[in-house]
């Protein structure tokens, strides 16, 4: 019988995690489930992403959402999400039933946040699917950082929430993110993967050059699903604003990501050509 598996998507957020659900969903023989981010182990591992956390609905609510992961109760998001982080064993059996239906072989959860998820969880995770005859297979892809900085803070304006006054400029807002920080290093995330699931068991991959029938194709042959390379012409969750950090102001900021692109340029040397800013490591 063909393997069953759950992918798990651990980030990068802004790296084309929504593409990666969207082409893995779409595939045969593969069933990602009703969410397109679970938010469930950082929501109650990672203290920065409690916000994830649903607050308490009605008693009925909470009867559906129970009820939803074993009879597919079309009930809304938020509540389906609570019952899920209230009783984390129905996450394994929602996608156990996924895995169960005629000629599903493939589901999975892509959970940006779940980047600073520590060791002892993910083996937690690994560990209870493995005792359901489910292999899980972790996926990892990595941007530009500042890039990856840029393009978070260009979301947070969009969604109104940059931090700034709203007559700020985005060069601005970038500025005080950075300061601010954005969270686990690629480098904690790499080491905490390694540490959980051994080196050469998961897919890293670089964003930047993600978008080719190459890349699509090795990220099919990971999954165990047939390849389209037709879908790395396909935009997913595109805002049409495609602007990249002014090389000035990616010198002003490149210490504080410094350590981050010393690391993974070590480690992929193939980012040193694809990352548009990798030249200022030297």
């Amino acid at each position: 019988m063909p393997e069953k598996t759950f992918v798990l998507g651990l980030g990068a957020s802004k790296s084309g995690t929504t593409w990666i659900q969207t082409y893995l969903h779409r595939a045969e023989g593969v069933d990602m489930g009703r969410l397109g981010e679970y938010q469930v182990w950082d929501a109650l591992h990672l203290p920065e992403n409690s916000r994830y956390r649903i607050a308490r609905p009605g008693l009925v609510q909470r009867l559906e959402a129970a009820l939803a992961v074993r009879v597919g109760l079309p009930v809304k998001g938020p509540v389906f999400r609570y019952g899920l982080q209230q009783n984390p064993a129905r996450y394994f059996e929602y996608f156990q039933h996924r895995l169960a239906q005629p000629g599903i072989r493939v589901t999975g959860d892509i959970s940006p946040g779940y980047a600073g998820l520590p060791v002892s969880v993910l083996q937690m995770i690994d560990s209870t699917f493995a005792t359901r005859g489910i292999a899980v297979k972790p996926l990892f892809v990595m941007r530009d950082p500042i890039e990856r900085a840029w393009s978070i803070v260009k979301m947070r304006r969009r969604k109104g929430r940059s931090g700034g006054d709203g007559d700020t400029s985005a060069e601005s807002d970038f500025r005080e993110a950075v300061r601010a920080g954005f969270g686990v290093s690629y480098e904690t995330s790499l080491r905490n993967i390694d540490a959980a699931f051994g080196p050469g068991r998961a897919y890293l991959g670089l964003f930047e050059t993600m978008f080719t029938p190459e890349a699509v194709q090795r990220l099919s042959d990971f999954a165990g699903i047939h390849s389209n390379p037709a879908a790395s012409r396909q935009r997913v969750n595109d805002s049409g604003d495609r602007s990249g950090v002014a090389p000035a102001l990616a010198r002003d900021v490149f210490d504080t990501f410094a350590a981050d692109y010393a690391y993974c340029l070590a480690r992929f040397p193939e980012a040193r050509t694809a990352w548009p800013h990798a030249h200022l490591s030297g």
